[in-house]
């Protein structure tokens, strides 16, 4: 009766341990790519990945409508995963009118940290710096070439607060964009979302 009983056991934990690879595996893509393009989604393509612990925050332009797409990708043994986005709808009116494009992402599941991010679309535009309003602390941002689009990016890690002022500089630090942004209810020091 014993022997019976621990051999029920094993096999009842064989079946859930199977149950369990097999939702996983079945909730997850092969590569990043699919993770982003899921069935019945707009069509995207991937311009830059910003590669961290846990998985990925890509960037993306949609086909058609030149879209920003970001998402926090996470990667486990079964694949990628999806676990959140957010979009950026025409690009191309913000920067014929403002010269660059902004959006803040928030920390996920400590995949990827706060970041603010978007499009440099004005030639002129050289460099991104963000100032903080809560404790008038700034910081430049990276910029990056991104398959033929000018990223700009910044970690917000060290950052407080709600409101910012983002500011399109050329070489000669003259201002070509000023833009200010208000994340509330977020803050970039809240803790990670959990997806």
């Amino acid at each position: 009766m014993k022997k019976k009983m621990i051999l029920f056991t094993l096999v009842l934990i064989l079946v859930i341990i199977s149950a369990f690879c097999i939702l996983n595996f079945s909730s997850t893509a092969r590569d990043i790519n699919h993770a982003v393009n899921r069935p019945g989604s707009v069509p995207v393509n991937i311009i830059y990945e910003q590669k961290g612990s846990k998985g990925s925050m890509v960037f993306c332009i949609s086909s058609g409508v030149e879209g920003l797409f970001t998402a926090a990708v996470k990667e486990n043994m079964f694949g990628y995963r999806l676990a959140y986005w957010v979009a950026q709808g025409d690009i191309k009116i913000t920067i014929d009118k403002v010269g660059l494009t902004e959006s803040y992402f928030p920390n996920i599941n400590k995949i990827t940290p706060p970041m603010f991010y978007g499009i440099v679309g004005n030639p002129e535009i050289k460099r991104v710096k963000i100032i903080e309003k809560k404790r008038n602390i700034e910081a430049e941002a990276k910029i990056v070439d991104a398959n033929g689009y000018r990223l700009w990016l910044i970690n917000m890690e060290n950052f407080q607060g709600s409101q910012f002022d983002i500011i399109g500089l050329s070489d000669d630090d003259k201002e070509i964009s000023h833009r200010h942004d208000n994340i509330s209810p977020l803050t970039v020091e809240q803790k990670p979302t959990k997806m």
